[in-house]
Order: C-alpha cells, then structure tokens, then sequence
C-alpha cells in the first residue's frame, strides 16, 4: 500500500500548480452479491423436429409414437422432442390431439429453436456508495484490514433495488450472451440480486489545493477499479473532506 500510496503521490506532484494538504487510507465496504438470470439458447432447428412439426400442421397426431411410425424413426428420439417442445410450449394437446401453438408456428417459420431456459447466475461486487455494481467478482481482492470509511453510516442503499437495466449491462459486460455460427445464448429474465457477504476494499485518499484555480479538492485511488473514483471524490467533498494544513 506503501509503494501504491508513492506512485500516487508523484503522479499527482507531476503537475507544478497542485499541492498535496492531507493524504489517507480506509476500507470501502462493498457487498459480493449474486445475480440470479436465465438465459435462452438458440440454434438452427434440426431436422426431425422441423418433420415432426409440420406432421402435426397436417395430420391429427395423438401420441409420439404415431409421428415415429410415421416418420420411421426410433420412438424414444421422438419422444424426447415431443417432451422438449412442450417445455417450450412450441406445442400442446387440444381435445387430445397435439397442435402447434403461436411459438412453435414462429420457430418454424423462422428456423430457429429456442431451448429450455437454464438457470445461472454471476457474481459482482456492488457498492452502496456509487449505488452500483463496480465489476465482476473475481479472486484477487485483498480484504486488508484498515479503517472503515467515516462515512459507512451514511449509505442505505441495496444491491436489490438495482434497475434491470443495470443487471443487464452489468451481465452483458460479464459475457453472459454468446453467439458463435448458428449459436446463439441471450438473456431472458433477471431475477434480484442477493448479497453473499460484505467485504472492503482499498482506497488511498489525498486533499489537494489547486494554487492556480485557488480551490481544494479530494483525489480518491480505488483499488478494486484501480483508477481514480470520482463519485468518492464529489461525495467526500461534499460531506467530510480532509482538513487543510495550516499556514
């Protein structure tokens, strides 16, 4: 920390009009959080299946078993689809008789099936302070035991009440969706985010006084970013900034 608070300290003295008044480390609290999403693979329909629905757009199909005698193929290949389609409600029974539904009309027009959706989740580190998610989890964040931030009282905010929109982002920026050839993995639905457990990380704080604009301000190092964070910067000025060195 020692060597990192250093090289800050130059890059900040590297400009002649700044002058550094106060300088500081402490914890960040932030939570691991988990999000919790289901996503859709799509891929060029197969063969069979697209026999066997437009089997079933011609003829009164009733059991499985028909379609393979039909078709002349092994039952249990065919059984498995009926069963995989009805999970995707491409189609359904009506008076006993299986039919397509508006899904499956549309994956067959377009070629395209859609499998089952599977269930996943990614984890990040959110912090209540940017209200946000900062990055992806990942192994090597040291919990270093230093003072808590002076002002972890202030902050009530959840990971839970995050917008959809930003768990998307967040998941899209994770890697989350694929597509490669004819494959092709999407997000379908986010689920709430749900805390693991609270860590800290890092920050090296400095209260600069700019002599040319007359003006003092905060600088914030973020370890976890590993760049400097404006939204610490503006809160601790507006809140708690360190205190000037006297004249």
């Amino acid at each position: 920390m020692d060597s990192l608070r250093k090289k800050l300290q130059r890059e900040i003295q590297q400009q002649a009009d700044i002058q550094i008044q106060q300088s500081d480390s402490w914890g960040l609290p932030i939570d691991l959080v988990k999000v919790p999403y289901m996503t859709i693979k799509r891929t060029t329909m197969d063969i069979l299946m697209k026999m066997i629905l437009l089997t079933l757009q011609k003829l009164e199909v009733s059991k499985p078993k028909m379609i393979a005698e039909f078709l002349a193929v092994e039952p249990l290949f065919v059984e498995d689809l009926f069963a995989r389609m009805e999970v995707t409600r491409m189609i359904e029974q009506r008076k006993r008789i299986y039919r397509l539904t508006k899904v499956g009309i549309e994956q067959l027009q377009s070629g395209i099936y859609e499998h089952p959706a599977e269930k996943k989740e990614t984890n990040f580190y959110y912090s209540s302070y940017h209200d946000a998610i900062l990055c992806q989890y990942g192994e090597g964040l040291k919990d270093e035991k230093l003072k808590l931030f002076r002002l972890a009282t202030k902050q009530q905010n959840g990971a839970e009440d995050l917008p959809k929109e930003q768990l998307r982002t967040a998941l899209l920026q994770a890697g989350v969706e694929e597509t490669e050839g004819s494959l092709q993995i999407v997000i379908d639905k986010i689920g709430v985010p749900v805390t693991i457990e609270s860590q800290s990380i890092p920050c090296i704080e400095f209260y600069v006084y700019n002599r040319t604009e007359d003006r003092y301000y905060t600088r914030v190092w973020n370890t976890l970013l590993e760049q400097w964070d404006e939204r610490l910067e503006k809160l601790i000025d507006e809140l708690d900034p360190l205190k000037k060195l006297k004249k």
